[in-house]
């Protein structure tokens, strides 16, 4: 690692949102919000329009016997068309919409269900789970983690947060075509009233222009890809609102990206 690392991220505890009350957190998640939804629903305004257009043209030609078998085929394959690219576009919406509650975790069910959790059987049933569903997956886990270390937590969200910062490697970590795996090591160390989780991966890391705003919510470097830029910042969510702990990280250009949190024992919180 570099000299900067005295002052790095995971050396200090980031808190990537500040407080849900600060005016520049807010206005950023609220501004980010109404593009990413305007986006598509701009393109379906367009695409409304036109096909507003068209079908005022061909009812025309009907009413004064001008419709040919010609134009009329023209018009349902335009019509085709601009139909296929409105659901794409509401799809998109939609699919950005479910992701964006997931921000808002605090009273969601799953943030409700605490348990006595054994970390390493709940680890494994998660690396079992993404075994069985991603046969073909290029992610290749080492767990590091001695049963009995049990802790009083939400076991649900343990899980989404490993599900969000696995795919995150997913998108990330491999690169554009530079790797065909990526191995995530999860470890465990006692820490207070609880563990310190550490989920490290070997990819191609992250550099230091971008490092402080991946936990920044819809920020993304493969936005042409689909993606909306929540997954770290659910994760933030989940770890500072739930697990009542902080994010600490550290990344390099091909050395990998590291997240760590602590798992309180939250009966005693």
């Amino acid at each position: 690692m570099s000299n900067k690392q005295s002052t790095s991220p995971l050396a200090e505890p980031q808190s990537v949102l500040q407080e849900a009350v600060s005016n520049q957190a807010v206005s950023g998640l609220v501004a980010g919000v109404s593009h990413e939804i305007n986006t598509p629903l701009g393109v379906n305004i367009g695409n409304c329009t036109l096909l507003i257009e068209l079908l005022d043209e061909v009812a025309n030609k009907y009413n004064n016997g001008a419709l040919d078998a010609e134009s009329f085929g023209e018009f349902l394959d335009t019509a085709k068309d601009l139909s296929a690219s409105m659901l794409k576009n509401m799809r998109r919406a939609s699919k950005l919409l479910s992701t964006f509650k997931q921000v808002a975790v605090k009273n969601t069910e799953e943030a409700s269900m605490l348990e006595q959790v054994d970390i390493a059987e709940c680890v494994s049933e998660f690396v079992a789970a993404h075994g069985m569903h991603n046969q073909a997956s290029p992610i290749i886990f080492t767990v590091q983690i001695p049963p009995g270390a049990i802790v009083t937590t939400y076991p649900a969200v343990i899980t989404q947060i490993l599900t969000a910062l696995t795919s995150n490697t997913l998108i990330h970590g491999l690169g554009v075509g530079k790797r065909e795996h990526c191995c995530i090591t999860l470890s465990l160390a006692p820490a207070g009233d609880g563990y310190q989780f550490n989920f490290a991966d070997d990819g191609v890391g992250v550099s230091d222009e971008i490092l402080p705003k991946v936990f920044d919510p819809f920020f993304t470097t493969r936005r042409g890809a689909g993606n909306a830029g929540l997954g770290l910042s659910i994760v933030h969510n989940l770890v500072r609102e739930v697990l009542k702990s902080e994010v600490y990280y550290e990344s390099q250009p091909e050395k990998g990206f590291k997240v760590s949190f602590k798992i309180h024992n939250l009966a005693l919180c």
